[in-house]
């Protein structure tokens, strides 16, 4: 059975990897000025993978990114916002493709939105928390607020199963991993899977995009839902 289940799993990997998911090039472009003219100024900056990037969103309105700008400029504030998300970007990446930007040019509120490549790429938990709480004590450093969430449910409709359930519970164990450094250096965390998982999981075809892996617009929607209550704290700690 052991023999079984592991020629199985590598079935449904080699499936996996050579499926074919949203292309990321060319870059989606985010970022811009939301909020009214006389608002609270708020520089946002926004990190993270492919997700932040607004790879399945079909639109910059769609991308969460925009959205939690969009929010804040709602509630009030004069956002600037900076997305420097990359398609296939791992906590590691952060440090030397992403953090730096933000060390020259220092913002008020910085999201962080990270980990399912560390999920799908089997990054050692050890190595996940030691980088992220790097991260996470540089962005300090520069005088913002940090918000971090960390792997989303990683049971994603373009995997079979078993390869489904391990996809999940390994997702988990990297968004712990992320949590616990984060809030140990200081940041405020998002329990994005416990609060977005569920509802993926009921109407797939609505919130993940036509790869079955990046969520759609609607999707993304409900990671803005799931993320704002943070991040606007985080802004009226400012």
């Amino acid at each position: 059975m052991v023999v079984a289940l592991g020629v199985t799993l590598g079935v449904e990997i080699a499936v996996a990897v050579r499926r074919d998911y949203l292309s990321t090039a060319p870059a989606m472009k985010l970022g811009g000025t939301f909020g009214p003219r006389g608002g609270k100024p708020l520089r946002l900056a926004v990190l993270g993978d492919s997700t932040a990037a607004g790879v399945g969103a079909g639109s910059p309105a769609g991308a969460y990114p925009t959205r939690l700008a969009e929010r804040l400029g709602s509630d009030g504030y004069r956002v600037e916002l900076t997305a420097l998300g990359v398609s296939g970007a791992r906590v590691v990446t952060l440090l030397s493709e992403q953090v730096p930007a933000l060390e020259v040019a220092p913002q008020d509120l910085v999201f962080v939105g990270i980990g399912a490549n560390d999920v799908t790429h089997a990054t050692p938990l050890e190595e996940v928390g030691d980088d992220m709480r790097r991260v996470v004590e540089r962005l300090a450093a520069t005088g913002a607020e940090v918000v971090v969430a960390g792997a989303p449910d990683m049971r994603a409709a373009a995997f079979q199963e078993p390869l489904r359930s391990l996809s999940g519970w390994r997702g988990r164990h990297v968004a712990a991993a992320i949590a616990a450094a984060g809030r140990a250096a200081g940041a405020t965390i998002v329990p994005l899977a416990e609060r977005t998982g569920r509802e993926f999981g009921r109407k797939p075809a609505l919130y993940n995009s036509t790869d079955d892996f990046h969520p759609s617009a609607a999707g993304y929607g409900l990671w803005a839902d799931a993320i704002y209550p943070e991040l606007k704290r985080a802004a009226s700690s400012l």
